[in-house]
């Protein structure tokens, strides 16, 4: 079996696939890295590569080893696969990563918030059961996980995992179990993580690193253990059996750091977690690739938990190794790498107005040298940092709301370089950043590009920046009325549209823009002419479900049980009807985890579903087919990855932090490469 290949041609009908690897998921239509030679499957992917008792010989970027050998008292170790192809480097990648899909499925999260939805309608659900008899007698609502439940899921994973099981299954329960965290443990499953960092399979000790950070627990052996690893020191090697530690199982556990650091309230603690990291970028030509961008993106990560001067602090100690980092001279090559240090120091700056105003004005000026080509600085003539340095003027920028106000000249240079700039990629974040910028200006700005974007290729992102535009007011001021300006701007040019391409980002945007009036009538209408476009007919779904209208859920309904062997279709279907506050999605979901034959795909799609919804209702099904050795082993993988999201606490998904705003473009094997990145785990 190769299931990536078979995502690929999936991908280019339906606009997001899924793919098992760590219990992981695929985002987006196609290739985020430049493809290899060789692809892989979740049976057959490469599982010795650099291995703990070999440190990698290979290029440091890439952080593959010669040799592995067992955990000691697991199975047979899986036979090596062919070589996964040469190094990774900072090359354009293909047109069709300039889709606007790509930037939806790393970014929805925070627009979808569907777990917020969901218990928000089921409060209001179990309220109104006690004056409504018809409601009384119904189905019972969504609901999430009691103490119990995550009691009998730990105890069952913990069962599953103590019988050295298959690696796809192995890998999803360290996730799952990591997921649950101290929900259930209040001191993690530190001890049943740490064995797997000596197995000889790469993908459980990357798992297994990566898990430290995902439970949340702050505690002195889970920071010995990844700050070791990430120096690769005599702690890190006794964890890793003796061994030197490999560039991946770095990489991970630095993302693992970054993690911890939103939980952090010492800053004692807290500069335990940062001086690995900086130590990293403080010596960028000693070190790989993925374990440089890790570095930065951990350190982008904010320290929530810290008090407001403790955190200023904190912020300036990271933003100084980031800033130095990404103002050396290190060549070309780097620029990949050093493009991540923009959108990270945005991260870190929501509070500090003087030091968002100096940085906002070097980024400012690196876009503004890409626009001219004077490649002065020399980092200004590479596209990844052109795209980074729009993406983090859009999260620095003031909103622009008079002509001459002090956001003009940043709002200026990014409508210059949306018609202009020369790399595509750019063009499209630099629309996105003026929406994330806000302002009256930038909306009417963004209503008259629509009106003159060319329909295939522009449309779709001026129409996606405008939904996001009023997504983003709604959230800031919660009593704001609908936009209905933006939304009857939107119809027109909606209702010409037959690219379903187009048709699908327009959809998504009508729903971010929040008037149903003006926006039901017209996704009705085009779901019915859409409805076997996978790409259309999902994201025309889930922009019903984002105008949170019950009078849908039979369309929905009717799509998703017409939709099994449709994944893409499937999920966004489920997405909605959460959103519309629909109790009948999880009985349905389960049953397609069980249906005989079903793909990889459509597993991970049900998967991925039941994991947004949290509905305790699918943990008997869930449990009974993840214990059933008659049942696929996939099949049994993707329950378990589905139980640790079902129980997961947390309001969006573990690694959305990472995900928005991120250059994902920019892109290394251990942030993203479709199938074993940070991002592309559920």
């Amino acid at each position: 079996m190769n299931p990536r290949s078979g995502l690929r041609l999936l991908a280019i009908a339906s606009a997001s696939s899924c793919l098992l690897a760590h219990g992981g998921q695929y985002r987006g239509p196609g290739e985020v890295a430049p493809p290899t030679s060789f692809a892989t499957s979740p049976t057959n992917s490469q599982p010795n590569s650099g291995g703990p008792t070999g440190k990698s010989t290979a290029d440091p970027g890439t952080g593959r080893g010669a040799t592995a050998s067992p955990r000691p008292g697991a199975g047979t170790p899986a036979p090596s696969a062919a070589p996964r192809g040469p190094a990774r480097r900072g090359v354009m990648l293909e047109d069709d990563l300039g889709r606007w899909e790509f930037w939806w499925e790393f970014g929805k999260d925070p627009f979808l918030r569907v777990r917020e939805a969901i218990a928000t309608n089921a409060a209001g659900r179990a309220e109104d059961r006690f004056t409504d008899r018809r409601l009384a007698m119904a189905p019972g609502v969504t609901e999430r996980p009691t103490k119990a439940d995550l009691d009998e899921v730990v105890s069952r994973l913990e069962q599953i995992l103590d019988a050295d099981p298959d690696r796809d299954t192995a890998s999803s329960c360290i996730v799952a179990l990591a997921k649950i965290g101290v929900a259930n443990r209040a001191k993690g499953h530190h001890r049943r993580f740490v064995p797997f960092l000596q197995s000889a399979d790469q993908e459980l000790r990357e798992t297994a690193a990566l898990a430290l950070g995902i439970q949340g627990v702050v505690a002195d052996d889970v920071l010995a253990t990844l700050t070791g690893l990430v120096r690769d020191d005599d702690a890190g090697r006794r964890a890793s059996g003796g061994a030197p530690v490999n560039e991946r199982t770095r990489a991970f556990a630095a993302y693992a750091l970054g993690l911890l650091r939103s939980g952090v309230a010492d800053a004692d603690v807290l500069e335990r977690i940062d001086t690995p990291l900086r130590a990293v970028l403080a010596e960028p030509t000693r070190h790989g690739r993925d374990l440089k961008v890790a570095a930065v993106e951990a350190l982008g990560l904010s320290s929530a938990s810290l008090g407001a001067v403790e955190r200023s602090l904190a912020a300036a100690k990271s933003i100084q190794a980031l800033g130095d980092y990404y103002r050396a001279d290190l060549g070309p090559g780097e620029h990949v790498l050093q493009a991540h240090c923009p959108p990270a120091i945005a991260r870190q700056l929501p509070q500090q107005p003087r030091a968002r105003a100096y940085w906002r004005e070097v980024f400012t000026a690196d876009f503004a040298a890409s626009l001219a080509e004077t490649n002065t600085p020399p980092r200004a003539g590479s596209p990844f940092i052109a795209q980074s340095c729009a993406i983090a003027i859009g999260e620095l920028g003031e909103p622009w709301i008079g002509r001459d106000d002090a956001a003009a000249a940043c709002a200026d240079l990014l409508l210059e370089a949306s018609r202009r700039h020369e790399d595509p990629q750019t063009r499209s974040f630099a629309l996105m950043a003026l929406a994330r910028m806000g302002g009256e200006r930038a909306r009417a700005a963004l209503v008259e590009e629509l009106r003159g974007a060319s329909k295939a290729i522009e449309r779709p992102w001026v129409a996606m920046a405008r939904g996001v535009w009023s997504a983003r007011q709604a959230f800031a001021d919660p009593d704001r009325r609908e936009d209905r300006e933006v939304a009857q701007a939107l119809a027109a040019v909606f209702e010409a549209t037959e690219n379903p391409n187009v048709v699908g980002a327009l959809g998504v945007a009508l729903g971010l823009a929040g008037d149903a009036d003006t926006a039901l009538p017209l996704l009705r209408r085009k779901l019915a002419e859409h409805r076997n476009r996978d790409d259309a007919a999902g994201y025309l779904a889930l922009a019903r479900g984002l105008l949170r209208d019950r009078t849908s859920i039979a369309d929905v309904r009717g799509l998703l049980a017409d939709s099994s062997r449709r994944p893409f279709v499937v999920l966004q279907c489920s997405r909605a009807l959460g959103l519309m506050n629909d109790d009948s999605v999880a009985p349905t979901l389960c049953a397609q985890l069980q249906a005989d034959g079903a793909s990889l795909v459509r597993l991970s799609a049900a998967a991925a579903a039941l994991g947004t919804l949290g509905d305790r209702r699918s943990i008997p099904m869930l449990l009974q087919l993840a214990s059933d050795q008659g049942q696929p082993a996939l099949s049994r993988a993707f329950a378990i990855v589905a139980l640790g999201s079902v129980c997961d606490e947390a309001k969006l998904p573990w690694n959305a932090a990472y995900a928005s705003p991120t250059n994902y473009r920019a892109a290394v094997d251990t942030l993203t490469d479709g199938a074993r990145g940070i991002l592309d785990i559920l």
